[in-house]
C-alpha cells in the first residue's frame, strides 16, 4: 500500500512566511525600544540582576533578593552567565514570552476557524498590541511570561486537556500573583466537576517544587512559602494608576479602605460564581472564552491596590473574545485602549485621560459582557436527564 505523500498547501505556506515576516517586524520594532530604562529596572531589575551575578549567578538565588517568586530569579541567575548588557537579556527573555503568548492565542483562534488564516491575524494582532510590546521592551515586564500560561490553560481547557490545564495555570502562579485573576474561573469548573480534585493538587505540587532549589541553596522554607502574603501587603494605594472602581479615590493610601475593598471583592466574585453555578448549560468554546475575559476584567475592576498593567490578561483574552465575537469589537478597543493609557501614563508621564472616565467605560464594558455570557447560557442548556422508566 503506497504510503500518501504529505503536501504543504499554498495558503500554508503563505500563513508560514506571514508569520516569519510579522515576528521579524515585532523583534526589530522592539530593539528601538530596548534602551528605555523605566523606573522598574532601576529600583528593582537592575539591582537584583547585579546581586545575582555577584555572589555566583545560581549560587545566589538562596538569597533573599526581591519579592517575585524564585522561578523568575532562576531565569536571572541562568542570564547572568551571558556576557550581554542586564537590560537587554532581561528584555529578550521577556520579548521571547511574547512570542509564546502570541503562539497560545494564536491556537485558540484556530480552533474557531480551523484552515484560515484568522489564527495567524490573532498572532499579528497580539504582537503589535501596545500594552504587549511596550511591557516587554520598554518596561522590561515579564507579564507576558504567566499571561502565556493562563491563555495556554484557556487553550488546554478548549480541547478537554484538564490536566494540562491545571498545569499551565500552576506554572503562571508560580510566576506572578495576578494568576489568580484566573482562579474563579478554574473553581468553577472544578465546582462544575469539569476539572477533577486530582487535578487541582497539581497547583501546590508546582508551588512547592518551584521553591525547592531555593531552599537547597539556603533560603528560608516559611519565607518562600509566604511569599505571596508577604508582597500584598507592600503597596499601600488604593489605585495605582489604573481605571477601576478605586480610581475616582485616587492613588490615596486608605488601609481601612483597602482591607474593606478586599472583601467587597470577594463578595462580588462570590455573587458572580454563585449564578454561573446555578446554572444548568453546557461548556462550550464561546462560554469559557467569554468567562475567562469576564473574571480577567472583574478582578482588577473590583479589587483594590491594582497596578496600572493588571488589565494586561484582559487585553489579551479580550482580543481572543473578538474573534470569536466579531460584532463585538468595542470589547477589546476599549480594555486596550484603557490598558494603554495606563500604561503611557507610567512609563512617560502621559497624562492625556480622564482615568474616572475610562473606568466608567470598563464597567459598562464589564456589565455588557456579563449579559452576552448570561444570554450564551440561555441559549446553551444542559440537557435534561432521561426520567428512569416505571
Amino acid at each position: 500500500m503506497q504510503k500518501r505523500e504529505e503536501r504543504i498547501t499554498r495558503p500554508e505556506l503563505e500563513n508560514m512566511a506571514f508569520l516569519f515576516l510579522v515576528t521579524v517586524a515585532a523583534f526589530l520594532m522592539r530593539l528601538y525600544l530596548f534602551p528605555i530604562e523605566s523606573n522598574d529596572y532601576h529600583q528593582f531589575l537592575q539591582g537584583w540582576f547585579a546581586t545575582l551575578k555577584e555572589n555566583g549567578g545560581f549560587a545566589a538565588i538562596g538569597m533573599k533578593i526581591g519579592d517575585y517568586m524564585p522561578p523568575y530569579f532562576y531565569i536571572l541567575a541562568l542570564l547572568t552567565y551571558i556576557p550581554l548588557n542586564d537590560l537587554f537579556l532581561i528584555k529578550i527573555v521577556s520579548c521571547l514570552a511574547d512570542l509564546a503568548l502570541a503562539f497560545y492565542v494564536m491556537r485558540i483562534v484556530e480552533l474557531k476557524y480551523p484552515g484560515r488564516s484568522h489564527g495567524a491575524m490573532a498572532y499579528a494582532v497580539i504582537l503589535f498590541l501596545p500594552t504587549v510590546f511596550l511591557n516587554s521592551a520598554a518596561w522590561a515586564q515579564c507579564d507576558a511570561m504567566f499571561t502565556g500560561a493562563l491563555v495556554a490553560c484557556l487553550y488546554y481547557l478548549l480541547v478537554k486537556r484538564p490536566n494540562r490545564a491545571v498545569l499551565a495555570f500552576s506554572i503562571a502562579f508560580v510566576l506572578k500573583l495576578q494568576a489568580i485573576f484566573f482562579a474563579p474561573f478554574l473553581l468553577l469548573l472544578f465546582l462544575k466537576q469539569k476539572v477533577k480534585l486530582r487535578s487541582m493538587i497539581l497547583i501546590p505540587a508546582v508551588y512547592l517544587l518551584s521553591i525547592i532549589p531555593a531552599v537547597i541553596m539556603g533560603r528560608d522554607l516559611w519565607d518562600l512559602l509566604t511569599v505571596y502574603v508577604a508582597q500584598s501587603g507592600i503597596y499601600k494605594s488604593i489605585c495605582m494608576s489604573i481605571p477601576n472602581l478605586y480610581a475616582f479615590l485616587g492613588n490615596v493610601a486608605l488601609d481601612e479602605v483597602g482591607k474593606a475593598g478586599v472583601i467587597f471583592a470577594g463578595g462580588v466574585v462570590l455573587m458572580t460564581l454563585f449564578v454561573l453555578f446555578k446554572k444548568r448549560y453546557v461548556f462550550t468554546p464561546e462560554i469559557l472564552v467569554t468567562m475567562g475575559l469576564l473574571f480577567a476584567i472583574l478582578m482588577p475592576f473590583v479589587l483594590p491596590h491594582m497596578h496600572e498593567r493588571y488589565y494586561y490578561l484582559a487585553d489579551i483574552l479580550s482580543v481572543i473574545y473578538v474573534f470569536y465575537f466579531p460584532k463585538k469589537l468595542y470589547t477589546a478597543v476599549i480594555m486596550c485602549v484603557s490598558s494603554a493609557c495606563a500604561v503611557g501614563n507610567y512609563l512617560f508621564g502621559l497624562a492625556y485621560y480622564p482615568q474616572q472616565l475610562l473606568a466608567i467605560a470598563i464597567l459598562i464594558n464589564l456589565i455588557l459582557l456579563f449579559k452576552h455570557l448570561l444570554e450564551l447560557l440561555d441559549h446553551s442548556p444542559e440537557p435534561k436527564p432521561l426520567e428512569a422508566a416505571i
